[in-house]
């Protein structure tokens, strides 16, 4: 996989200079933005990291975890993402030009993996089982999960109406709500997944609580998110666009994100960094803006012959170095 077939850069580009102008719209004003503690083991103790447009990010001093400090609150961040245009780009021209590239890339591939999982877990067999996808978006993991033939149900949680529709048009059965706002008892999920959706919520620990809420006794959540301890968010640090106000506000480190799942009160069965592109990302990145000051070993890395590279990926998926975390979690 490379960077530019799933994240395209000129697309890409253009929903960060969205993202900048929504600042100026709907954060301009920090006198309500509110402190709050490392969101993945808890830890009061922190200090500066950086900051990026205007935004203070704190680096937590027991797990190393990355966050933004003081944030908006979560009433101001459901007004913003209503009516961001980053997030109507997002949901609207980024996603569907990128849509196939996605399935082929991204979406077919975990769908295979949620297979692979239900056969390690010995569920694959049970009847009634429930399927459920948290941001389903444009439904396009459901349909790939539904062809597996493996859950008499595959429901979304999807709370933008619009997208919500979308998934509504295809035949899923889509809850409209967020998942904290989800009643107990409402779901009660053989397997769940959440995608790229912890790095943005207010409080992760409120949304793995209440993600092991929805699963039934035994059953597994697969998670994915932004890892601080990943390679290339390391080297480029400030320059790196996964460190991105408003909408990136938690990037876990691997230990951080081991203390948040026992916070929630679920049971950690895997931890991985199964990620492609850390080398991808950071030579893109140099190539984009050369003014950028690499480490010499760095720049020998991404100048590399492919093979290389490719090699040096692998070391960083198999040692938890890779910015791209997978957790599987139980209840």
């Amino acid at each position: 996989m490379k960077e530019s077939e799933i994240r395209p850069q000129k697309l890409f580009n253009q929903y960060l200079k969205l993202a900048r102008e929504d600042i100026d719209r709907f954060f301009a004003d920090h006198s309500q933005f509110v402190t709050v503690a490392c969101p993945g083991c808890g830890s009061q103790a922190c200090e500066p990291a950086l900051v990026k447009l205007k935004f203070r990010y704190m680096l937590c001093s027991e797990c190393g975890s990355l966050y933004l400090s003081p944030r908006p609150t979560a009433d101001m961040y459901a007004v913003y993402y209503q009516g961001a245009e980053s997030v109507k780009f997002w949901s609207s021209h980024f996603f569907r030009e990128t849509a196939e590239a996605r399935r082929q890339a991204i979406f077919k591939p975990r769908a295979q993996l949620v297979a692979e999982w239900l056969k390690k877990v010995k569920t694959a067999s049970a009847a009634n089982q429930l399927f459920v996808d948290i941001g389903s978006g444009y439904a396009i993991f459901l349909q790939e999960v539904e062809r597996l033939g493996l859950f008499e149900q595959v429901v979304g949680i999807e709370p933008e109406a619009n997208l919500a529709q979308v998934g509504r048009d295809q035949g899923f059965t889509i809850v409209e709500k967020n998942l904290e706002a989800i009643d107990d008892g409402e779901i009660s999920a053989d397997f769940a997944t959440a995608f790229e959706v912890l790095e943005h919520v207010f409080s992760p620990l409120d949304f793995l609580s209440a993600a092991g809420r929805i699963l039934r006794p035994g059953g597994i959540l697969m998670l994915t998110t932004l890892t601080v301890s990943g390679f290339d968010i390391q080297v480029l640090w400030e320059h790196s666009k996964s460190i991105y106000p408003p909408h990136h506000i938690n990037l876990l480190s691997t230990r951080g994100m081991r203390e948040l799942v026992a916070r929630s009160g679920l049971q950690l069965v895997d931890v991985s960094t199964p990620g492609e592109l850390d080398v991808d990302i950071v030579r893109n990145i140099q190539r984009e803006n050369p003014e950028i000051q690499l480490p010499r070993f760095i720049t020998s890395i991404i100048d590399a012959p492919a093979d290389v590279r490719t090699q040096f990926q692998n070391f960083l998926k198999e040692n938890e170095l890779s910015s791209h975390i997978r957790v599987m979690v139980t209840r």
